[in-house]
C-alpha cells in the first residue's frame, strides 16, 4: 500500500497565501466565501476536493498544484471548478455519480469558466491536464488556437466536433459569453459512444464531491450574497441570489384543452393567502334596519337599557341584510414552477398558462432549479426566468417550511426530472399536511418517492398549439 506523504505548516500556509492573492485579481469577492468553506492542504485527495458532511471543507493536492498550477490564475481556475460543482448542485443529481456523468459536468463547467476567463493568463491549465487528440479527454479542454482560431480535431466519433464547436466556439470580434449545450446534451453523447471511452488512460477529472449540497441557511445566505456578481456556467447573465442563469421564453399559446386541464388542477389548488393584495367586492352584509315587534334579543343592543330606564320594550331593532362593499382577501395558489434545463422545451408554454393567473392575482409563483426564486408578472410578461440550470426538488420544500403563514396546498409543475427527495424531508412534509399537487407534461415521469408523496398527479395533453 502506497503511503501518503503528510503536508507539512510550510506548504499549507504558501497554498494558502496563493490562494487569497489569487482569487481578488479575478475580480470576485470569494475570501469571505472560501473561509466559510475551510481551505485545507491535503494529500489524501488526488487534485481537490469539496467535502460538505459537517462544516463545508475545500481540500487541495499540494503536488497537483506544483505540477499543474504554475500561474495563481490556473489555482483560481481549480477552487471555482469545485466550487461550482457545489454550488450547482450536481452532488445531489444523481444518487451515485458514474464516470460519464463526471465527464460530462466537468465538460460544461470547464467551457463556462474558459468563457468568462479567456484571457491569455488563464489559458493553458485544462489543456495542460488533458490530451487534445483523445476522447472523451478533448471534451475537457479548449482546442488548439481557442478562441481566436480554434482548430476542432479530426477522427473522433460522431458528433464530437459538433459538442465542441458549441463547447468552445471561434471568437468573433468582440468576446461574448457562449449558448452552452446543457450537461444533458454532453451526457447524451458520451452514452452514445460510451464503448469509446478507455478505461485505461481515462480523462483526468478535477476533485472529487462528498456528501450533500450545503443546506446551512446562514452559509446558502452569505453564499449568496458572496456570489452576486457571478455568472452562470452555460455563458449567459444573472440577476439575483445565487448563480443564475437568466433566459427568455416568450409565453407560446397552448390548445384548449391544456388550458382546461390546467385551469381544473389549478383550481383545485385555491386557498387563502393572506397579505396586502386585497379587492374591494359587494358582499352580504347585516345592518340594523330600523324598528319591529318581533324580539331580536341579540340584535338588539339596546333592550338592556330601555328595561332600565323603564321605557317601552314592545319595539325591537330589526336586522335587514345588505349587499356593501367590503375588503376581500382573495384565494390564491402557491405554486412552484421548474425552470432546470430539462424544461427549456415546454417553459414558454408553461409561462402562457400561469401569466393569466398571476396577472389576477389568482397564482403565487415561484421558480425553482436548485434554489428559490420568487417570479413577478412583470418578468412572466417579459418571458424573463431565472434558474442554475440543476435541479433539486429538496429546494422546494425547505422554502416550504420557511414560507408564513402556513400553505396548505401546493402546485408544482415539473417535467419530473427532479431527483429524489432527501428522506428527512419526506417525513417532514408528512407531518407539515400540505396537499402536494403535481403537473406533468404529457411525457414527463414522476420519481417513485414525489408519486407517493403527491395528493393528486395531473398529466397534461400535449403542450402545443
Amino acid at each position: 500500500m502506497m503511503s501518503i506523504r503528510p503536508t507539512t505548516q510550510s506548504e499549507a500556509t504558501r497554498l494558502k497565501n496563493r490562494l487569497t492573492r489569487c482569487l481578488p485579481s479575478a475580480r470576485f469577492e470569494m475570501e469571505t466565501l472560501c473561509r466559510l468553506a475551510g481551505i485545507e492542504v491535503s494529500r489524501e485527495v488526488p487534485t481537490a476536493a469539496v467535502e460538505c458532511k459537517r462544516r463545508p471543507r475545500l481540500l487541495i493536492n499540494p503536488d497537483f498544484v506544483e505540477k499543474y498550477c504554475m500561474r495563481d490564475e490556473h489555482l483560481f481556475l481549480l477552487v471555482m471548478h469545485e466550487l461550482w460543482h457545489v454550488l450547482l448542485a450536481h452532488t445531489r443529481m444523481h444518487p451515485r455519480m458514474t464516470p460519464v456523468q463526471n465527464i460530462a459536468f466537468d465538460a460544461v463547467i470547464n467551457a463556462g469558466l474558459m468563457a468568462q476567463f479567456y484571457q491569455p493568463e488563464y489559458r493553458g491549465f485544462f489543456d495542460e491536464i488533458n490530451p487534445v487528440d483523445q476522447f472523451p479527454h478533448c471534451l475537457l479542454r479548449p482546442p488548439v488556437g481557442w478562441p481566436e482560431a480554434p482548430v476542432y480535431p479530426d477522427g473522433m466519433p460522431d458528433g464530437t466536433k459538433e459538442m465542441l464547436m458549441r463547447l468552445y466556439p471561434k471568437r468573433l470580434g468582440r468576446f461574448a459569453s457562449p449558448r452552452l449545450p446543457m450537461y444533458e446534451d454532453v451526457l447524451a453523447l458520451l452514452l452514445k459512444h460510451s464503448d469509446k471511452i478507455p478505461s485505461k488512460n481515462a480523462p483526468m477529472l478535477l476533485g472529487g464531491y462528498e456528501g450533500e449540497t450545503i443546506h446551512d441557511p446562514l452559509i446558502k445566505e452569505i453564499m449568496n450574497e458572496v456570489t452576486q456578481n457571478w455568472s452562470y456556467v452555460p455563458g449567459t447573465n444573472r440577476s439575483g441570489g445565487g448563480i443564475n442563469r437568466r433566459n427568455k421564453f416568450q409565453p407560446s399559446e397552448t390548445s384548449e384543452d391544456v388550458r382546461r386541464a390546467f385551469a381544473t388542477v389549478l383550481q383545485r389548488t385555491l386557498s387563502k393567502r393572506h397579505g396586502r393584495d386585497e379587492r374591494i367586492a359587494k358582499q352580504p352584509m347585516s345592518v340594523i334596519g330600523g324598528n319591529g315587534v318581533i324580539p331580536n334579543p341579540r340584535g338588539d343592543r339596546m333592550i338592556h337599557a330601555r328595561k332600565a330606564l323603564g321605557a317601552p320594550e314592545t319595539l325591537w331593532a330589526q336586522p335587514i341584510t345588505i349587499r356593501s362593499r367590503m375588503p376581500e382577501r382573495p384565494s390564491r395558489a402557491f405554486v412552484y414552477l421548474d425552470v432546470s434545463g430539462s424544461m427549456n422545451n415546454i417553459l414558454a408554454q408553461c409561462l402562457y398558462l400561469l401569466r393569466p393567473y398571476l396577472g389576477r392575482k389568482q397564482a403565487e409563483l415561484y421558480q425553482f432549479s436548485t434554489v428559490v426564486n420568487r417570479l413577478v408578472y412583470a418578468e412572466i410578461k417579459e418571458g424573463q426566468i431565472a434558474g442554475t440550470g440543476g435541479t433539486d426538488i429538496n429546494c422546494v420544500f425547505n422554502h416550504l417550511f420557511d414560507v408564513s403563514p402556513r400553505v396548505d396546498r401546493v402546485l408544482i409543475f415539473t417535467d419530473g426530472m427532479v431527483g429524489t427527495p432527501r428522506a428527512d424531508l419526506v417525513n417532514r412534509m408528512a407531518q407539515y399536511g400540505a396537499r402536494l399537487y403535481v403537473v406533468l407534461p404529457n411525457n414527463g415521469k414522476l420519481d417513485p418517492v414525489m408519486g407517493q408523496m403527491a395528493w393528486s398527479v395531473v398529466t397534461l395533453p400535449a403542450l402545443s398549439r
